[in-house]
């Protein structure tokens, strides 16, 4: 009789379940009643369920859709939608703040277009892709060649000058300071959030919060990295309370130096764009530009130096260039720009084919939508998956081999502007420091390749495999390189 009624109540709740749930929505894997099933991370698994559900397809997590758009135009159609230009609710990404929503990378609507606008702004007007900036990338650049000279005719590790050189370029831009390059608090500092992993277990967390209570606390210290996640939030907190602190006693509000100031200033005097602006805000939007601004383009100048040793005549192909057109005695600069196209193309098919943040940033909508087809209910993650754009043979011949010359016209100039091209994302969220990026990425390759011979130990070679990483940026692995001075 018991057995009767407990199964007649699960089916009334199953079915209940299956007929409340929205109608025409992209296809997926099996899903487990108020469950959901297995979200996809990993860049085979992404391709896998692509070729078997198509172009946009979801997954499950509890009552949360995460839908993935595999095709480039997907992407661009969903992510010029107002509806979409959201990010998702999450809680850990206001840990900082005491769960109070701030910053600029996961906040939404006017707060979010607020800080936006004031940051492109003010990065503007500080020299962001703009050639005056290109002193301050050069003098980072000369620091960084003279750092590499030091580890030069020995297996060494990727020098850690690369994050250091690549911070301070923005880090003067937002708070008038540079590191020097042996600083070992700051890069402490970053070798503890590079050593986070990107847990799908986190994600988990966050959406079935109860589970946490479940889990005894030494494996949610060791499984989750509870603890380096609460010492870089600590660390973070400190960092950025102790600038902003300094910017607040040294404030000049007729002459500010640099965005910290020009926030304080809008704050103080109660600008219309700093309606949403506090301190408690500033110290997440600089943590946000800090921890944008050195790890993406810090990964790309390893992927740079790596596929280069893995391509030993497209690199003798670029020195053979930089030599043509850059007296040995001066650094590569934007002035050369237009006749080291070799360069260009080189940076711009490594960036398709390493495909940094392979899912892209999640976006989520604020309104029910159609795409492709599709029912997307309100409140969805949505995933633009780069990588499958990057490795699509509509827009790419031979997609998995490595040719700079597909960036290059009939003539041999560059040629950038390519359908299925995105490392930088699309629409109203896309990169805020793309024109920095792109800067920063030529100068920086320029000056190692016209400094120095880059190959691997004898015996060894360059492993292409990214660190594994369930989500996140795509990071290089820890490998010895030889750097060999150029006479």
């Amino acid at each position: 009789m018991w057995l009767e009624v407990v199964l007649f109540v699960v089916l009334v709740v199953l079915l209940r379940y299956w007929f409340l749930r929205p109608k025409g929505m992209p296809p997926g894997p099996l899903v487990i009643p108020f469950l959901g099933n297995i979200p996809t991370f990993q860049i085979s698994q992404v391709k896998e369920y692509r070729k078997k559900y198509g172009d946009i397809y979801r997954t499950e997590l509890r009552s949360t859709k995460l839908i993935y758009l595999c095709n480039y135009q997907l992407i661009k159609e969903a992510f010029s939608k107002q509806e979409l230009a959201d990010r998702p609710d999450l809680p850990l990404a206001n840990i900082m703040t005491d769960g109070k929503e701030a910053g600029v990378i996961m906040t939404n609507g006017e707060r979010w277009q607020n800080a936006r606008r004031f940051l492109l702004r003010n990065l503007r007007d500080l020299g962001m892709g703009k050639t005056f900036l290109e002193d301050a990338i050069q003098q980072e650049a000369n620091m960084l060649v003279e750092e590499m000279k030091k580890n030069t005719g020995v297996p060494t590790p990727f020098p850690p000058s690369i994050n250091i050189s690549v911070l301070n370029v923005v880090w003067q831009m937002v708070a008038s300071k540079r590191y020097a390059p042996g600083d070992e608090g700051i890069m402490s500092f970053i070798k503890l959030m590079r050593s986070l992993d990107s847990s799908i277990l986190l994600l988990v967390i966050e959406l079935f919060p109860k589970m946490k209570n479940l889990i005894p606390m030494f494996i949610r210290r060791r499984l989750l990295q509870e603890e380096a996640f609460e010492n870089v939030i600590m660390q973070a907190k400190g960092m950025m309370a102790e600038v902003v602190a300094e910017h607040r006693a040294k404030l000049d509000p007729a002459n500010p130096r640099d965005v910290v100031d020009q926030y304080l200033v809008a704050m103080d005097s109660k600008a219309d764009i700093a309606e949403f602006f506090s301190e408690l805000d500033l110290l997440k939007t600089t943590f946000d530009i800090f921890s944008a601004g050195f790890d993406t383009t810090s990964n790309m100048l390893r992927w740079m130096i790596l596929y280069m040793i893995k391509y030993p005549d497209v690199q003798r192909r670029l020195q053979q260039q930089i030599d043509d057109v850059v007296p040995r005695d001066t650094l590569p600069s934007y002035q050369h720009k237009s006749r080291l196209p070799l360069v260009e193309a080189m940076i711009h098919e490594v960036l398709r084919k390493v495909s940094l943040i392979t899912l892209g940033i999640m976006h989520s909508n604020s309104s029910d939508v159609q795409l492709g087809g599709y029912f997307i209910p309100k409140g969805s993650w949505v995933f633009g998956c780069t990588v499958c754009c990057h490795d699509d043979p509509q827009y790419w011949k031979q997609p998995d081999q490595f040719n700079i010359d597909r960036f290059l016209d009939a003539e041999g100039n560059f040629s950038g502007q390519k359908e299925g091209f995105l490392p930088f994302s699309l629409g109203r969220r896309s990169c805020l420091g793309e024109a920095l990026a792109r800067m920063e990425l030529y100068i920086f390759t320029a000056a190692i390749l016209q400094n120095f011979s880059l190959s691997v130990p004898e015996g060894c070679e360059a492993d292409l495999d990214p660190d594994c990483r369930m989500f996140g940026i795509q990071q290089t692995k820890e490998q010895n390189i030889v750097i060999t001075a150029r006479k």
